[in-house]
């Protein structure tokens, strides 16, 4: 009852001070929901004490608690990033904070203040549709974040991290919808069920009984999650009685979990080379791969132009009779001269390079500067900054097409729908994360990757150089995994997929009904108003 007391004062001519406490527990529940704390069933009342708070203010006052709310949940899924900053860049501590406030207040806030701004007018006149439509508004919001002037260099967005779907990563009869919505489907059934919870609060809150509109309001907020799991157990059920269409291929990754500075330093292209052969030696004592997987820039030469290091790794791979997939930068200069690409290669059983997928939506600060300033203090071997790579076809391996996703690019759905629909049969996800020493930070981007997995309905292999690693079927569930921040060796198997999912056809369409259920709940408020 402690949401109904300080909505009482919240909602009204009170406190200011309740206001801000009920953003501030919003978002704190929110970021609790996700890694490391894993605590996924606060999702379903993280939003209720915002709502209750945004209800009946005015537009100001949602504005500013939609900005703290947004910078709040920015630090709490995110408390990883000022520091990796300032210990990746060599910069101080101040600088890493600064870079978080530019960039959770480029890429998240004004999606997030918008939500707030409109959600009271949306819902004003929905009687018991207003969880829904406080739903599609929330969708509006998440996918113009997503979408909205990203895969540009121009725009400092770029992956969006705490994506309210991402919260239910794990639980598997829930996510099923992603294959039909995407991960915003997801978070539409929690902000529905938010939402309705909401509603019942204010009611309680003026003393008064709990409308009948307002029950019908739970009532279709229990159905949309009621189908959603029904739909989700189904697809389960299925998928078990289901014979696979092609035999699994055993594959191997491997994991060394080597800093930058070990590996860019100048005795680091051999060190590195070295430990992951090493790695790989293991997997086959182990197992027998048909495809091992080294993550993105396991190599720190460049493979066309230094002869020696790539006899090495011909010579270290010729005893296996297995291909590899191997991140590496590329040069366009034949001295090994810029421009260069982040690049992942497909390496036959007898180390020819077979084909090659260059890395198309890079990274800011990271991989090239979006802004006039010199951020970095450290440099990686020649190569300060990388060239958008060309769309090519995917890496056609022993267990069919590969599509390649380097780092951050698994974090937007958009980049495996194309990969999909170059011909790709499973998802392959290199990544480079020792820049970032937080298993928070690293299990937050495999749960990303995973929905990834369950959106386009094929097995998905995410290869981290500091873990963890694993491999993630079609629904979502990890068949296996490695440890964060560890040396390690992991054999598992992979499935090609035999057909694209509904959401590989049609993508971001359910997103973009809700914003248009959206921008008409909105116009029919304002038209009501100027009627008064």
């Amino acid at each position: 009852m402690a949401f109904v007391a300080a909505s009482r004062d919240a909602s009204g001519a009170g406190s200011r001070a309740l206001a801000l406490l009920l953003t501030a527990t919003s978002a704190v529940m929110y970021a609790l929901a996700f890694p490391p704390v894993r605590a996924r069933w606060l999702a379903w009342v993280a939003l209720v004490p915002l709502l209750v708070a945004i209800r009946h203010a005015s537009l100001r006052r949602r504005l500013g608690l939609g900005l703290l709310w947004t910078l709040a949940v920015g630090w709490g899924v995110g408390t990883w990033m000022p520091g990796a900053v300032s210990h990746y860049f060599h910069q101080p501590i101040a600088v890493g904070v600064g870079l978080f406030l530019f960039v959770t207040g480029a890429m998240a806030a004004p999606y997030y203040m918008a939500f707030t701004a409109v959600y009271p007018c949306v819902v004003a006149r929905a009687g018991a549709a207003a969880p829904l439509l406080a739903g599609a508004a929330w969708v509006g919001a998440e996918l113009a974040r997503g979408r909205l002037l990203n895969g540009t260099l121009v725009y400092v967005g770029n992956s969006p991290w705490g994506t309210f779907g991402y919260s239910q990563a794990e639980v598997t009869s829930l996510i099923q919808i992603a294959s039909l919505t995407g991960v915003y489907g997801v978070s539409f059934v929690l902000t529905v069920v938010n939402a309705a919870g909401a509603e019942v609060v204010l009611r309680l809150w003026r003393g008064r009984p709990v409308a009948r509109r307002t029950w019908l309001g739970v009532g279709l907020a229990t159905g949309v999650l009621g189908l959603s799991l029904a739909y989700g157990a189904l697809v389960v059920r299925s998928a078990a009685r289901d014979p696979q269409a092609a035999a699994p291929v055993p594959i191997a990754i491997a994991q060394a979990n080597l800093d930058a500075a070990t590996r860019w330093d100048a005795d680091g292209p051999g060190r590195t080379l070295e430990a992951y052969l090493g790695l790989t030696h293991q997997a086959f004592e182990r197992g027998r791969p048909e495809i091992v997987f080294w993550p993105e820039v396991a190599l720190t030469f460049f493979l066309e132009q230094e002869a020696l290091y790539g006899a090495a790794l011909t010579a270290g791979l010729g005893r296996y009779d297995a291909e590899l997939v191997v991140g590496a930068p590329r040069a366009g200069g034949s001295d090994g001269g810029a421009p260069y690409w982040n690049s992942v290669y497909l390496l036959g059983a007898d180390g020819t390079r077979v084909a090659r997928y260059d890395k198309q939506y890079l990274l800011p600060f990271m991989e090239y500067s979006p802004l006039p300033v010199e951020l970095a203090r450290r440099r990686f071997g020649p190569v300060a900054a990388f060239t958008p790579g060309r769309p090519t076809p995917p890496l056609p391996t022993r267990a069919g097409n590969a599509g390649i996703l380097i780092c951050n690019e698994a974090l937007l759905p958009q980049m495996a729908g194309q990969r999909v629909a170059e011909g790709a049969v499973y998802l392959v996800n290199p990544s480079n994360d020792s820049w970032v020493p937080d298993a928070g930070f690293a299990w937050q981007q495999f749960d990303i990757a995973s929905l990834r997995a369950v959106e386009q309905r094929m097995f998905l292999i995410r290869v981290s150089d500091s873990g963890p690693s694993g491999v993630v079927d079609p629904l979502g569930r990890i068949v296996a995994h490695s440890a964060a921040l560890n040396e390690e060796v992991l054999l598992a198997h992979v499935v090609p997929a035999r057909g694209r999912s509904p959401y590989a056809r049609v993508g971001d369409l359910f997103g973009v009904g809700c914003v248009a259920l959206t921008v008409l709940a909105l116009v029919g408020y304002l038209r009501a108003r100027r009627a008064r």
